[in-house]
């Protein structure tokens, strides 16, 4: 009962498990879209050795796949969806300044400090911008460029800090398709009074909604005390020429000591400072006017298009910048690494990777007008887009512009990292602004696709159809030159990064065959198991038959010699071997037939009939071969030892003892290890972990029933070999024995034969762990722990059984 019930229960629950799995591989590594296509050659050293894709897969951005292509790629009947990507670099923001109000007689000193933070660092503007205002157009700059921004009188304005913000080509209606989402705008045509010619040469551009632009502004107003004729004279004396311009021109070193020593001590000292940050509404690519709010400090839009409190620029974006890729690193330990490359000019942040300016177009540097005007390249912002990628998914299918959840640092998952104000940051920015393919052209020549995103039509799941639906696909397009990866079946997997002067950062990236991995990880362990399970249960099934055929050897043999016939003796010998075979197996069959009954679970049902069945094969095996008609004999040469004697006498009775604890020494010093490369490998990925929770609990149980069935083997041989050495033990008792040396004499053989078939099972683990795994000095010594503990539990399973038999 004990066998056809757990064996039919494991197994019904490993076919049950291996269903999940499948399901979960079905329903959830299919991402949105199927296949990556990028030009030759795309693919990084980081990608090949590790088989992932970074997040900025779009590499350089230099482009290698013509509109046609994309076209002919999209037409292909299979494909669904062939969504193109292009990135076009990356733009500073318009170019405007920020404006306080102030009364035209006032004498105010302001001073302005530029911020940016990465998440683990605040990094400040090295160059000190300040302005000293004595009203009536009386102002000392700390630079030339603060003067230019500067209105005076009633405003005092400047400049609003550089950012930097990545612009990509798609096309709405495959993006639209791929994403949900409504990218029509992007086919409008639109005009902004504020635009070089109201807009006419502009491209439309949707910008990312909420972008808040990494920067803060720190502004800081003090009073200054009046100044009088005699001292502005005394100024003037130090000046060159008596012009403070001129002297900032020609020695700016002199200039800076006679602001310091004259004009630096008119302070107040009793600043007030302002925490200025840029709200959502501000777009990089929408040209606002900003105005200090001193109620609320913050930096509010000015809604008069017109007020001389603001400053903008036609040509902002007439020069791009297209970053290289990071260059990660594969230290001697498999982890990764990120080196500087070297540091931002402006707020001396460490960059992780070079750009190029790209000049678009020229000017007439007489008229500041485009040489030619169909050259122009400046967006129009019409309308915002909120992507979230990726969010709360299994599979990864990289769409490479709508940014993914924060790397963060390896010691506090809730300090994340986010790209700063400058260029060059190891984190890939999300687009901040999409253009429609059709421009993409006009800014990087005949071939600007980066990459294609194909999803593949008329499949539903991910299976083993589907797999080679698009594997297919993707080998006919390799074979016309392209780069190409199957994302289905890919999920995010985590990594430690060493980035330099910040620590280590964990970072994800889509690993590919991630699906394919787990199934094959299953499939290897599910294998191991099946296999463990049945030559543990087989070997409880015949050793309970073998045990209770030889009990009725003696019984039948005195029914012969009382006359009766082998037909009669063989037919009671049926009689009783189908009640005791069949009521066990009738009694489990019904209860798991309730249980289907029940819960609509029938495998069960199904694998007991089955599995009793086999019972009765096996029964019918060993009583026609006679394996059970054996004699105990004496060795012809005797042994020195009593203890190799008495082992080899009673061999066959410790055999089912012996094969069991070479089963748990392998169940112990080989399983736990494999389970551990497996699950390791499988929870790398997302969806491997997500699955191997689902059926976590279905190994435990699988390894306690296991156990329980092999240890109840090793004391059911011990307790019969007992039993049959009982004679034996109360001869002992008469001569004296006392029982602790009773105990150490049979202890001592049993140490033997377990020790035996332990150091064998031990030895098959290793071999088996050095075949299929990395064998260690760390696995050695555990697994002989694991050995040390068996032959302890076995020993300690004979102790109880001598126990008994000395008692009685």
């Amino acid at each position: 009962m004990l066998v056809i019930s757990t064996v039919s229960y494991t197994l019904a629950t490993l076919a049950e498990a291996n269903e999940q799995v499948t399901q979960d591989i079905s329903d959830f590594a299919r991402g949105s879209y199927d296949i990556l296509i990028r030009p030759p050659d795309a693919r990084t050293d980081l990608e090949s050795n590790l088989n992932i894709i970074e997040e900025n897969y779009l590499g350089l951005g230099a482009g290698g796949i013509s509109i046609n292509q994309w076209n002919s790629i999209k037409e292909n009947p299979n494909v669904e969806i062939a969504a193109p990507v292009a990135s076009i670099g990356m733009f500073t923001a318009r170019e405007r300044t920020f404006m306080v109000w102030k009364e035209p007689q006032e004498s105010l000193y302001y001073e302005v400090d530029y911020m940016t933070n990465d998440g683990v660092h605040t990094y400040k503007d090295l160059n000190r911008k300040y302005m000293y205002d004595f009203g009536d157009g009386l102002i000392y700059p700390s630079s030339a460029e603060v003067t230019y921004d500067y209105v005076g009188y009633d405003i005092a304005s400047f400049s609003f800090p550089i950012s930097y913000h990545q612009v990509v080509a798609i096309d709405p209606e495959q993006e639209g398709k791929l994403t949900n989402f409504d990218f029509t705008p992007l086919t409008e045509v639109v005009s902004d009074q504020m635009e070089y010619e109201n807009g006419q040469y502009s491209i439309p551009i949707m910008s990312l909604e909420n972008v808040t632009i990494p920067v803060t502004v720190q502004l800081l107003i003090d009073r200054l005390e009046a100044v009088s004729d005699n001292e502005l004279e005394a100024w003037n004396s130090q000046f060159i020429e008596g012009n403070p311009f001129l002297t900032y021109e020609k020695d700016f070193e002199e200039y800076k000591r006679i602001i310091e020593t004259n004009i630096a001590p008119k302070r107040e000292m009793n600043e007030v400072i302002y925490e200025l940050e840029p709200d959502e509404t501000q777009s990089p690519f929408k040209q606002t006017l900003l105005v200090v709010d001193e109620q609320t400090n913050n930096l509010e839009s000015n809604t008069d298009p017109y007020s001389v409190g603001g400053a903008f620029y036609y040509h902002s974006q007439r020069i791009g910048y297209r970053l290289e890729p990071v260059k990660y690193e594969i230290t001697e330990d498999d982890t990764l690494a990120v080196r500087q490359t070297g540091s931002d000019d402006i707020y001396g942040a460490p960059t992780y990777r070079n750009f190029t300016e790209v000049i678009f177009y020229e000017l007439l540097e007489e008229a500041d007008i485009p040489v030619n005007n169909e050259d122009y390249l400046g967006f129009i912002e019409n309308g915002t887009f909120s992507i979230e990628e990726n969010a709360e998914t299994l599979a990864s299918a990289p769409l490479g512009i709508y940014g993914r959840e924060l790397p963060h640092l390896a010691y506090n998952s809730n300090e994340k990292l986010y790209p700063s104000a400058v260029p060059g940051s190891f984190i890939n920015t999300p687009a901040h602004g999409l253009i429609s393919i059709e421009n993409a052209e006009k800014a990087k020549g005949e071939a600007p696709i980066d990459a294609i995103r194909v999803k593949v039509s008329g499949i539903t799941g991910y299976d083993k159809v589907a797999a080679e639906r698009i594997r297919s696909l993707a080998e006919a397009w390799e074979a016309e030159g392209f780069t190409v990866d199957i994302v289905a079946g890919a999920s995010l997997q985590d990594l430690e990064v060493d980035v330099e002067g910040i620590g280590i950062v964990i970072q994800s990236f889509t690993t590919l065959g991630a699906a394919d991995t787990v199934l094959s990880s299953w499939n290897v362990l599910q294998m191991a198991l099946t296999v463990l399970y049945a030559l543990v249960a087989l070997t409880f099934v015949i050793f309970t038959f073998f045990n209770m055929l030889v009990d009725r050897q003696k019984a039948e043999a005195l029914l012969a010699k009382l006359g009766w016939s082998n037909k009669l003796i063989r037919s009671l010998r049926y009689k009783e071997w189908s009640t005791i075979l069949g009521v066990p197996a009738i009694v489990v069959i019904l209860g798991f037939l309730i249980y289907g009954l029940g819960y609509s679970v029938w495998l069960p049902f199904y694998i007991s009939i089955v599995i009793s069945f086999g019972c009765v094969i096996l029964y019918v095996f060993l009583d026609l071969t006679k394996l059970n008609q054996f004699n105990y004999r004496i060795m012809n040469k005797p042994l020195k030892k009593v203890v190799l004697q008495n082992v080899w006498f009673y061999k066959f009775s410790i055999l089912a003892a012996g094969v069991q604890s070479l089963l748990i020494t392998i169940l112990t010093c080989f399983l736990p290890f494999f389970l551990i490369e497996n699950v390791t490998s499988t929870t790398q990925t997302r969806i491997g972990a997500y699955v191997h929770g689902e059926i976590e609990g279905i190994f435990i149980l699988v390894i306690v029933l296991l156990y329980i069935l092999s240890l109840v083997t090793v004391y059911q041989s011990i307790r019969r070999l007992m039993e049959r050495r009982q004679a034996e033990i109360k001869l002992f008792e008469y001569l004296g024995w006392a029982k602790k040396a009773i105990r150490r004499y049979f202890l001592a053989e049993i140490s033997l034969w377990a020790g035996i078939c332990s150091v064998i099972g031990w030895g098959i683990s290793l071999g088996l762990i050095s075949l299929l795994i990395n064998l260690t000095s760390t696995i050695i010594l555990l697994g002989a722990v694991g050995l040390i503990f068996i032959l302890m539990l076995t020993l300690g399973i004979s102790a109880q059984a001598l126990r008994k038999y000395s008692r009685e």
